[in-house]
């Protein structure tokens, strides 16, 4: 199993972002082709995906689907809201919604297999505000970056995982706190703790791009 290519960081344009459900802000994912093709990649095409069960809903559609590869199965459940006709309100679409729903399954299926993980951050908790102990001393300040920062710059707030990924990377590619801080300024106009979701997602696949570059170098 080539865990590298798994986990490889999407290209930014293929990075999308929507508005989250049940009141949550904006979420980033990969369209269900691109995760297709990173599998067909990963396992030069000797993967398959099965609907082990679904199920129709009142409001939703729920599948259970299953990814076998190199001889790891994963099985998530993915959902999809049932298409209703405007004036009627009945369902005008179930195949559809079901295909979406089953596009759904395989994208978290395909989660625990490691592809896309760094996106998927919707259930974690947001980064807890921290302050600086007083006193510390600027090398240890410098060593371990400031946890949170008072407020997102826009959506929801970027998670502790993205936060720390962040700070991870920037230290495989040589770069001090200042420097990481910077290239968060330079690309969004705020520090990276001060970063929404989206915009950490974008700032991690970046800087894994540029890790990968020069691993090719």
């Amino acid at each position: 199993m080539n865990r590298e290519l798994l986990e490889k960081p999407f290209p930014v344009d293929r990075i999308k972002t929507r508005k989250g459900g049940f009141g949550q802000g904006a979420c980033t994912y990969i369209e269900g082709h691109e995760i297709v093709r990173r599998l067909n990649e990963a396992f030069d095409g000797a993967w398959s995906f099965q609907v082990a069960e679904y199920r129709i809903e009142a409001r939703e559609v729920i599948v259970l689907g299953r990814v076998i590869a190199d001889g790891v199965e994963k099985m998530a459940f993915g959902g999809a809201a049932i298409t209703t006709g405007r004036d009627s309100g009945e369902a005008v679409a179930v195949a559809d919604d079901l295909k979406a729903a089953a596009t759904d399954a395989l994208k978290k299926a395909a989660q625990l297999l490691g592809v896309g993980l760094y996106l998927h951050v919707e259930a974690e908790q947001p980064v807890a505000l921290a302050e600086t102990a007083q006193g510390a001393s600027a090398a240890s300040q410098a060593a371990q970056p400031a946890q949170a920062a008072p407020q997102a710059q826009g959506g929801e707030r970027l998670t502790q995982k993205q936060l720390q990924a962040i700070w991870s990377m920037g230290r495989k590619l040589g770069l001090g706190a200042d420097a990481v801080r910077q290239r968060a300024v330079e690309l969004f106009g705020a520090e990276p703790e001060q970063l929404d979701r989206a915009d950490a997602s974008i700032l991690i696949t970046k800087l894994g791009e540029e890790i990968e570059r020069r691993r090719a170098a």
